[in-house]
This record gives structure tokens, sequence and C-alpha cells, in this order.
């Protein structure tokens, strides 16, 4: 089912993705992808504190990442026009990787430092216009649950934009899609959506310190989206 729906999202999104703005189109196709493959799944999504993600505002989106689902979760629930940080592995896959390609999505390839300039000034080019970028600085899904180190390139590409990072936290996914699985469990998410962290006035040597900042931030709204999954 989740691949019969991805077909049907994910080749008009292909077309829709060319439509200028690049890519706004597209995140219709997404959005109905993301949260038709959910219903379908029985995974339920609730976001503590919405108002904090606003519309209207070009924010450089971090989170934890648990799991495959992640994105699902996001492209859901995140109300901005966004556009996401992905390995290039994914733009090869079969329909979901062109429709991603067409939209303007960027390809990052971990430890290759030749390519990451590149990948920083196209992400800086997809924060044009109101539209906002996510990255998961973990760079990977957690095979255990916990929260990894968090690369630096999130704070590099809001120091450089002067944009505020928006730090989020997401609990349940783990559970539903672990890594090296592809059996996808029913059950809920929680997100937490954190206060804008402002970078305005910082410079690139402060790149560790906001890093620290922002993986402080998240751990404590990933613990609270966990003590709201346990009450319900």
């Amino acid at each position: 089912m989740v691949l019969a729906l991805t077909v049907l999202f994910g080749v008009p999104a292909i077309f829709a993705a060319l439509i200028p703005p690049r890519g706004d189109w597209f995140l219709k196709f997404a959005r109905g992808w993301a949260r038709s493959v959910l219903a379908v799944a029985g995974i339920s999504v609730r976001v503590l504190h919405r108002e904090r993600a606003e519309r209207g505002r070009s924010v450089v989106v971090v989170a934890n990442h648990e799991s495959f689902c992640d994105i699902l979760v996001l492209l859901a629930t995140l109300p901005m026009q966004v556009r996401f940080l992905a390995k290039r592995s994914v733009f090869r896959v079969p329909v979901l990787g062109w429709s991603i390609a067409a939209a303007g999505f960027v390809p990052v390839d971990r430890g290759d430092r030749a390519r990451g300039a590149a990948t920083v000034e196209a992400a800086l080019r997809r924060l044009e216009g109101g539209r906002s970028v996510v990255i998961f600085p973990e760079e990977t899904r957690t095979g255990n649950g916990e929260l990894l180190p968090f690369k630096r390139g999130a704070a590099h590409l809001a120091i450089k934009s002067g944009l505020p990072l928006l730090p989020i936290g997401i609990a349940g996914t783990f559970r539903i899609l672990p890594r090296g699985t592809w059996e996808i469990r029913p059950g809920p998410v929680v997100v937490s959506v954190g206060n804008p962290i402002d970078v305005a006035g910082r410079s690139l040597r402060e790149r560790d310190a906001v890093t620290g900042e922002a993986r402080a931030e998240i751990a404590a709204l990933r613990d609270e989206a966990r003590d709201s999954l346990g009450s319900r």
C-alpha cells in the first residue's frame, strides 16, 4: 500500500515540482502522500506548541532522527514551505527520488568535504523567498533510540543565512519503524516544537556553541514529547 501511494502521489508530484515557484506545488502532493501513508499505517501524530512553527517565516528546522518516519511526520505537520536535506542515495530511489530532485531538495554526501560547500550554497538558495530547510543534525538514524552527536552543518547554515534555528523533538517513530527494518507498526507519535534560536550577529566561530544549544533544546523537547506519549 505504501508503494502504491508513493506512485500515486509521486508521479504527478514530479510534474508539479516543475511549476514555478519550484517545489511549492510539489509540497501539496508530498503532504498528501505523507498524511495518507500515516493514516493507512495507523500512525497518529500530535503536535505540541504548534503555534511556534509560523507558516510564513523562513527558518532552519532541526530535529532528532529516530526513523525514516520522521520525514513523513514533518511533511505532514510543518506548515511552512520546506525543503529537506537528504542523503544522495535517496535521490536514486525511483519515483520518490525523482520527485524530490525536481522539487529542489538538497542531496548530502556524508563525509565528502569537497561537496560540503556546494551543499551549503544550495541550501542557502532554498531559503530564499520565505522557504525553510529541514536538517537532521545527527545525519543518520539512531540505532538505539538515544540522541546521537550533532554535526554543525545546521548551525553553519543558520549563522550564514542569519535565520533562526527551529528545534523540534520527535518521539514514537523509533518504535514504529526502527533502523534495520521496513515493517511499519501502528502507534502514536508526538512532535514538540521549540522556540526559535536566534543566531543573528553570531559568527561562524560560534558554530559549536550554537550546535550545543540546539542539541540541548532538542533533547528537552524530545523528553517532553516522550512524556506526552507516555500519558496518552
